[in-house]
């Protein structure tokens, strides 16, 4: 599959993360919404009652909203619904009568209410704020009909005069010094007495009682344990070791009450009901907040039922189609979330395999924010993730005319979110399939930056200085002697400071210097393993390491210009040779055509026939060394154009090897052969390789030992097809390999065969120059020859 189709793929597949993602997202807000409306525990008839009471209250919510004018009557009007207003909370409207028009405050249907109606109810106060839509429910906004109701109180802190408790009522009271005040039930709690009552609590109260005795002038020999509360006497309602207290609960202070602090006022029961006064809330142990302000909180009753005629947009209208499409939903929606969860976790588990791998052999690539650092591009997810939230916030608050262009805002925006969060994400797992999630990141290259020069230097140090490890080891010790030193001493302070600083400096200069010098070895060894070009830079070094950095760099410049000139000899060497071979050739061609004519003649004189006999043959090998000389020369230079091709192996040397049959059947030598059935093609000029093969077989007839065998094979080796040419020499071996790979060299001193030297040279050099490699291995009297190219493939061709 090419690199394009994996692209497009790769697209898909996010493409398909962002549709699935969207999906679920739509499903869950859907069934949150409709959760949070009421709609997913109801089916049936229960569905059918909870969605015509909501359209009864929007109708109510409407109708309140104009308490002032009409209640809204022309757009219940074009809505085609009844509705009835009755000022007040009735919970229970079997009590009066809904068919007398004096009932309401207002209505718009003058027939008997019918059998089937429903009731909202819709508190308001002065200050009420109403939230008014067209629509039943708002799924996306929550723009649904409301009404936010306010009322400002005033109040006053008024000091407990006593406190009193009705067991019928189950209610506690205080005395403000004129009547009772019900207390707020989040105020107190009739509990459990476990420890008893606070001390403090306790002592509060028992001073408002004497205050009260004091008062009304009652002797402290009358009955102790009455209270008294407006002149009268009420027992108390237990005594300190009683089994139940009194919490007590206020803004700014609490305590626990012992039951002989509180007054049994049970008796006034009937009374306490009758009160007009609300109830109040404890600010502390010992005082109330009471309301004095004029409340304008005020509740009603709105009866609704539909029309005759309903227009399409009717609160009841809508209700009916709810109801026809909740049901479904109640199903579809749990299941189109499963599915569309597990394909999102489908194509996630896609996206981690396949992330970053778009080339044809899968080497690994980036996306958009792979390359960027992790934090940056974090930031960038966490942002693109604030988009859907302060979309729907900014809609929210600004009046959208439709709410499906809010809709696709909002989509968008999410799709957005999705969209930079799957590539976020598919950007961290190619950093993590690469190995350097680490290094990507900004504390990473800041702590390198910062570092990294300090552990380059390090590095260099301890690789190139041996000794750099003892001589930092030994200023440590000494650094520590130091500083116990600087212990023993009274004023310190300002030593150690000093102290620490010139350690630090110290440190800066020791691997400067360190440094210096590791570099000075480093290349004074790259100079030992043959790299001339390589030079020290000395524009920061101190003085004496700066003196043999330019020693290294002059010595470095004193060697390539030696070099250079014994190139240049050894090229004007090979030029010289080749000119004189081309000189020498000529004449020589005329001494061979004239051999070969005298040999014509019909020369009866035995002694002349020989003398031209060995005159033609001596010419001959004459000729041959001249133009081994100028092939070796060619080869040495480079100068030879080769014809690259592809070669199989296999049928080029069993053709070499048949070429000299005739002349190793002369020799008695026996060729064993060892070569792969299938063929093995290399890269490589065909003539010019068998030229190779033919110096080799050469070299074997002339130096092999008559009577013996030679091992010639092909083999793949390490991704190389290695030719191997064997043979038992005939004369002792008496020159290493290297020395028999130069020109005019062979292994025999005295020099009394027809080889002239050249053909091993010209060999490796045809080799090499095609981008081979030969060998040559001796063992005694063993001569083995080795020359390898690497293998190609014919298809990928």
């Amino acid at each position: 599959m090419s690199k394009t189709y994996k692209r497009a793929w790769h697209t898909i597949n996010i493409i398909a993360i962002c549709i699935f993602s969207m999906l679920l997202i739509t499903c869950y807000v859907v069934l949150y919404s409709m959760d949070n409306c009421g709609l997913m525990n109801y089916s049936g008839v229960s569905l059918k009652k909870v969605l015509m009471n909501q359209a009864a209250y929007d109708y109510a919510i409407w109708a309140v909203s104009d308490k002032d004018d009409d209640f809204n009557e022309g757009f219940m009007e074009d809505k085609g619904c009844n509705i009835g207003v009755i000022e007040g909370n009735y919970s229970d409207l079997s009590d009066i009568d809904l068919n007398d028009d004096k009932t309401y405050v207002f209505r718009n249907f003058s027939q008997d209410l019918p059998s089937e109606y429903y009731t909202a109810y819709v508190p308001t106060s002065k200050d009420s704020e109403f939230i008014l839509s067209d629509r039943l429910y708002d799924f996306l906004f929550t723009r649904n009909n409301d009404v936010i109701s306010y009322d400002a109180y005033d109040y006053q802190t008024i000091d407990i005069k006593g406190i009193g408790y009705d067991i019928v009522g189950q209610m506690a009271y205080i005395w403000d010094g004129e009547k009772f005040l019900c207390l707020e039930d989040n105020s107190y709690k009739y509990a459990v007495n476990t420890d008893g009552g606070t001390y403090n609590t306790c002592n509060i109260y028992d001073r408002i009682w004497e205050n009260q005795r004091q008062a009304l002038g009652i002797d402290d020999d009358e009955d102790q344990d009455a209270l008294y509360i407006d002149g009268k006497k009420y027992p108390a309602l237990g005594d300190d070791d009683s089994d139940y207290v009194l919490e007590l609960y206020g803004n700014n202070s609490s305590g626990i009450l012992s039951l002989s602090y509180v007054a049994d006022i049970t008796s006034l029961h009937d009374e306490l009901e009758r009160s007009e006064y609300g109830a109040c809330t404890l600010d502390s142990v010992s005082s109330v907040l009471i309301d004095v302000g004029e409340s304008t909180y005020k509740v009603y009753t709105v009866i609704c039922f539909p029309g005759q005629k309903q227009s399409s947009d009717s609160f009841f209208v809508q209700a009916s189609r709810y109801l026809k499409v909740i049901p479904a939903l109640h199903v579809l929606l749990p299941i189109l979330a499963v599915i569309s969860a597990f394909m999102v976790l489908i194509l996630v588990m896609i996206l981690i395999l396949r992330a970053g791998r778009y080339e044809n052999k899968g080497s690994l690539n980036t996306d958009i924010l792979a390359d960027i650092s992790m934090e940056i591009a974090a930031c960038i997810f966490a942002i693109a993730e604030m988009i859907p939230g302060c979309l729907i916030a900014f809609l929210s608050n600004s009046q959208m005319p439709s709410s499906a262009l809010a809709a696709i805002f909002a989509g968008f925006g999410i799709a957005l979110a999705i969209f930079i969060g799957i590539v976020w994400f598919e950007s961290v797992v190619i950093n993590f399939k690469r190995g350097h999630f680490w290094e990507n990141t900004l504390c990473f290259k800041l702590i390198r930056a910062i570092f990294g020069p300090i552990r380059a230097s390090m590095r260099l140090i301890s690789r190139s200085v041996k000794w750099s490890h003892r001589i930092i080891a030994i200023c440590l010790v000494i650094s520590f002697a130091e500083f116990m030193g600087l212990a023993t001493i009274d004023d310190k302070q300002s030593l150690i400071f000093i102290w620490f600083l010139e350690k630090i400096v110290l440190a800066i200069i020791l691997i400067k210097v360190l440094k210096q010098y590791a570099s000075l070895k480093k290349t004074a060894v790259e100079m030992a393993n043959g790299n001339m070009d390589v030079t020290v830079d000395t524009s920061n070094m101190y003085i004496d390491l700066e003196e043999h950095g330019n020693a290294l760099n002059k010595l470095g410049s004193g060697l390539n210009t030696a070099i250079s000139e014994r190139m240049k000899s050894e090229r004007l060497k090979t030029e010289l040779i080749t000119n004189v071979s081309h000189d020498i050739k000529t004449p020589l061609t005329s001494v061979i055509n004239y051999v070969d004519l005298l040999q014509k003649e019909d020369i009866e004189n035995e002694t002349a026939r020989s003398y031209l006999e060995v005159l033609d043959r001596q010419a001959k090998r004459l000729k041959k060394l001249i133009e081994d000389l100028i092939e070796a020369s060619k080869a040495a230079t480079g100068s030879i154009k080769f014809n690259m091709e592809n070669i199989n192996a296999r049928v080029l040397i069993n053709q070499s090897v048949g070429e000299f049959d005739d002349r190793l059947t002369s020799k008695n030598i026996t060729v064993v052969t060892e070569v792969p059935d299938k063929d093995v093609y290399v890269k490589a000029d065909n003539r010019y390789l068998f030229r190779i093969f033919d110096n080799l077989l050469s070299n074997i007839v002339k130096y092999s030992q008559e009577g013996t065998r030679a091992y010639i094979e092909l083999l793949e080796k390490d991704g190389r097809a290695q030719y191997t040419f064997k043979n038992i020499s005939k004369d002792k071996l008496n020159i290493s390999s290297d020395e028999l790979m130069e020109r005019f060299v062979r292994g025999d001193i005295s020099r009394n065969t027809e080889g002239n030297g050249l053909g091993l040279s010209i060999a490796r050099s045809l080799t090499e120059s095609m981008g081979g490699q030969m060998d040559l291995t001796i063992d005694g009297d063993l001569f083995k020859a080795t020359v390898s190219f690497p293998i190609t493939d014919m298809l990928a061709s």
